[in-house]
């Protein structure tokens, strides 16, 4: 019997050292019927990591949650994590992560009693919303136009915006990845998907100072600083764009809407996945606007935003494939 070992690492805040969670086994392909770590197939964390305090360990298990680490490793952290909680805040922070990993409603019902943390109790109100079965798209019927839950949704979204105001730019980033993470989790109904990408869109402009007033070609303070969050907004574009249009929202809101994100992705001339995200909104621009020289504008400038991907990464077989699929002959390029 051959068992696959999983670990779990990652550094705590304010440690030098880095804690790790392992079974004493250390061979991946221990095939020891008598192993003691290995015969009943459990996780075995470290009991270094299991002695950390509720704060440090849920650290640790949102570090391996970003990380993609092993998911039995990462919801045991989670769940040694809130048994050492004692305080409110934190548990009602660990049952929300918890809730979102494992895609649980009663934690996240009781993460609501728990917090008073707005934008804690707006992720959890989103969450139970995006778990109705309702709310997913089923291929054998036709797409609902309407959300259920749909009153608590928009109290949810309401507190994330109202919590996030103001809030340091790695704070929204984490709740834009979350608010993401919902929408690539089920294949939503067009309506609610919007509605997240929405907000994801709002928080994030509003953090990167990317108001309607604001010159989309100005150039922020710190580039580096706002990067990522720049990039999960570009990305949140793309599926809001596409929603947009499964929404009827006119092509010429959705190019003013994303002016911002538009302006920043075509600067990033040596990103290919930029060039990508660029293209993609484009390609739904080309589609969603009604006026046929501005649609033949949008189509041509996706074509570029592919052409110049391909060059950056000319072994990237998804942007080959676009092009393909647009018709275009990269050899003749």
């Amino acid at each position: 019997m051959s068992h696959s070992k999983r670990t779990a690492s990652g550094a705590t805040k304010g440690s030098s050292t880095s804690k790790r969670a392992r079974t004493t086994c250390t061979d991946p392909d221990c095939t020891d019927g008598s192993c003691p770590d290995c015969a009943d197939g459990a996780i075995h964390l470290d009991p270094a990591v299991l002695s950390l305090p509720a704060s440090e360990l849920l650290d640790l298990a949102e570090h391996e949650d970003r990380t993609h680490c092993d998911r039995s490793i990462v919801t045991s952290l989670y769940e040694h994590a809130l048994s050492k909680c004692t305080t409110p805040e934190l548990r009602a922070r660990a049952l929300l992560r918890l809730a979102e990993y494992v895609g649980y409603a009663d934690y996240a019902s009781q993460a609501i009693e728990a917090a008073d943390s707005c934008v804690i109790k707006g992720r959890a109100r989103v969450l139970r919303v995006c778990l109705d079965p309702n709310n997913w798209v089923d291929p054998n019927v036709e797409s609902s136009e309407r959300v259920y839950g749909v009153d608590e949704l928009a109290k949810g979204l309401k507190e994330i915006e109202s919590g996030l105001s103001g809030a340091e730019k790695d704070v929204v980033l984490d709740s834009v990845v979350a608010l993401m993470g919902r929408v690539d989790a089920h294949e939503l109904c067009a309506p609610l998907c919007h509605r997240l990408t929405d907000t994801a869109l709002s928080v994030s402009y509003a953090a990167l100072g990317w108001t309607e007033s604001a010159d989309p070609e100005s150039e922020p303070t710190d580039p580096a600083e706002h990067a990522e969050l720049a990039q999960a907004a570009s990305a949140a574009a793309v599926r809001w764009s596409q929603s947009a249009t499964e929404c009827s929202v006119p092509g010429t809101r959705i190019e003013s809407r994303l002016r911002h994100i538009l302006t920043y992705l075509a600067k990033q001339t040596n990103s290919s996945e930029a060039c990508k995200l660029r293209a993609q909104i484009m390609l739904v621009l080309s589609s969603a606007l009604d006026d046929d020289d501005a649609a033949l504008r949008a189509f041509d400038s996706a074509v570029e935003s592919l052409l110049l991907a391909h060059k950056i990464s000319p072994n990237d077989e998804d942007v080959v494939r676009q092009l393909a699929d647009l018709d275009i002959d990269i050899s003749t390029v």
